[in-house]
């Protein structure tokens, strides 16, 4: 099983159980010409590649009783789309030094006209976790330390658009002083394959408030949360929100499912599979969880 970056292997069988079977993992690296032993549990082994390249998997299954011994292997290439840019500008929106607003725009990529494939998404992400970090660390810290690091609260999600072309531009007025962090992403659904960017951008302008917003008042209700079949999405809003179209994606950002909707609908679940997704109703969005 195997998802752009991220793959999965198993084996089983009489292999878990029989004393005389043992079996490893291995990944070689076409770059380096290495190969490195990859932990498992139970059969199950798990990898991500966080570079482009080309790997071989290997499973190594022997029977020390038989004194025999078998290998499996697959290829792997990951792939980096070339260029894949987001360039952005900061601007005053008051007249003044004040640098409270963001104009950015990701480039079309490898994209061709008539090409089909390609979706382009945009996230932006603020709050305590994030501002909790000194300015040193928010600057030096590389882009897989930030990845462990935060935890992509959704509550923190202040920015959101794609799989439509017109996600490529970002328009975007910060309320309050910060760390504000941007991901943009490149997606060729027939490849499955995809380029990611983030780009940190810090507010520090006295004369913007640097209290936090208020919550909106318009939100998505989810129940169940977990779902197992079915589950209901529904809007309360004290204002006219243009909800009459729903979107559900996978943790991955890929469109599974949409439909047309009223202030309330029931939809069947029971053919995802287990995992984190989220709805998006107009310009709202809401995490829940698919578990069978």
């Amino acid at each position: 099983m195997n998802d752009r970056n991220y793959y999965k292997w198993y084996v089983s069988g009489k292999v878990l159980d029989d004393t005389c079977v043992d079996y490893m993992f291995m990944i070689y690296d076409f770059q380096t010409k290495k190969i490195d032993t990859v932990s498992s549990f139970r059969g199950v082994c798990e990898v991500e590649f966080n570079k482009k390249g080309k790997y071989k998997m290997y499973l190594k299954v022997w029977n020390k009783c038989l004194k025999c011994d078998t290998s499996l292997y697959r290829e792997v290439n990951i792939i980096y789309f070339p260029n894949c840019k987001f360039i952005y500008d900061l601007k005053s929106t008051n007249g003044t030094t004040c640098k409270d607003s963001m104009v950015g725009e990701m480039t079309l990529g490898p994209w061709a006209k008539g090409d089909t494939c390609w979706e382009w998404y945009s996230y932006m992400w603020n709050g305590p976790l994030l501002d909790s970090l000194s300015q040193h660390d928010w600057d030096s810290m590389s882009e897989w330390q930030l990845w462990n690091y935060y935890d992509f609260n959704d509550s923190d999600l202040v920015h959101y658009a794609g799989p439509s072309i017109s996600a490529r531009i970002i328009k975007y007025k910060f309320p309050h002083d910060g760390h504000y962090l941007v991901a943009t992403q490149w997606y060729n659904k027939c490849l499955n394959q995809d380029t990611f960017f983030f780009t940190r951008i810090t507010i520090d302008c006295k004369t913007v408030k640097t209290k936090f917003p208020l919550p909106p008042t318009s939100s998505i209700k989810v129940s169940p949360n977990p779902a197992d079949d079915k589950v209901i999405f529904s809007v309360a809003s004290t204002n006219k929100v243009a909800y009459n179209t729903y979107e559900i994606y996978d943790s991955k950002g890929k469109l599974v499912m949409s439909g047309s909707m009223g202030a309330s609908i029931c939809v069947g679940v029971g053919n995802l599979p287990n995992g984190v997704y989220i709805v998006k109703i107009g310009k709202l969005t809401q995490k829940f969880l698919v578990q069978h």
